[in-house]
C-alpha cells in the first residue's frame, strides 16, 4: 500500500508542476507578443530562446498533466495483478529517469556558464539578447529538472525499499 501511496504522490506533484508550467507558458505568450512589438535589440535577441522556452513549457507541462495521471490507473492496475513485478518495473524506469535528471542538470549548468560569459563579451545587443534569453531557458529549465528530480527521489526510495 505504500507503494500506491508514493505512487499517486509523485504523480500528482509532477501534475501540479505541469500546471504551473502551463501557467508560465501563457504568461510567455505575453511576453513574446511584447518582445515582436519592441524594436529594442535587446529584447529582439530574446526572442528565439524565449520562444523554445514557450515550447518546452507548453509541451512538457501539457505531456506531465496528461501522462502523470494515467500512469497512476495503468499502474495501479498492473499492481494488483503482479506487485513485485510492477514495482520492480517502476523501479527501473524511475532509476533511469533519475539518472537523466542528473546528466540534463550538469547540461543546462554549463549552458548557464557559457551563456554568461557570452553576455559580457559580445558587444552587438541583438547577441546579448541572445545570451541573456539562453541564460533564462537555462536557468528556468534547470530549475524545472531540479524540481522534478527532487520529487522522483523518495519514490525511488520508497521503490527500492519495497523491494528488499
Amino acid at each position: 500500500m505504500e507503494f500506491l501511496r508514493a505512487l499517486t504522490v509523485w504523480a500528482k506533484g509532477d501534475a501540479q508542476q505541469g500546471k504551473i508550467m502551463l501557467g508560465i507558458g501563457l504568461l510567455l505568450v505575453l511576453f513574446l507578443y511584447l518582445i515582436l512589438k519592441s524594436e529594442n535589440q535587446l529584447l529582439n535577441g530574446m526572442l528565439i530562446p524565449v520562444g523554445l522556452l514557450l515550447i518546452g513549457n507548453l509541451g512538457y507541462g501539457s505531456y506531465l498533466l496528461y501522462s502523470r495521471a494515467k500512469h497512476i490507473a495503468t499502474t495501479t492496475e498492473l499492481y494488483q495483478q503482479n506487485p513485485k513485478e510492477t514495482i520492480q518495473k517502476e523501479l527501473t524506469k524511475m532509476q533511469a529517469d533519475s539518472k537523466s535528471y542528473t546528466m540534463i542538470k550538469r547540461v543546462w549548468a554549463v549552458l548557464i556558464v557559457i551563456s554568461v560569459i557570452a553576455f559580457f563579451f559580445l558587444k552587438n545587443d541583438y547577441f546579448k539578447g541572445l545570451a541573456l534569453g539562453f541564460l533564462c531557458l537555462s536557468v528556468s529549465f534547470l530549475l524545472l529538472d531540479t524540481l522534478l528530480h527532487q520529487r522522483l527521489k523518495p519514490y525511488v526510495e520508497i521503490l527500492t525499499n519495497s523491494i528488499h
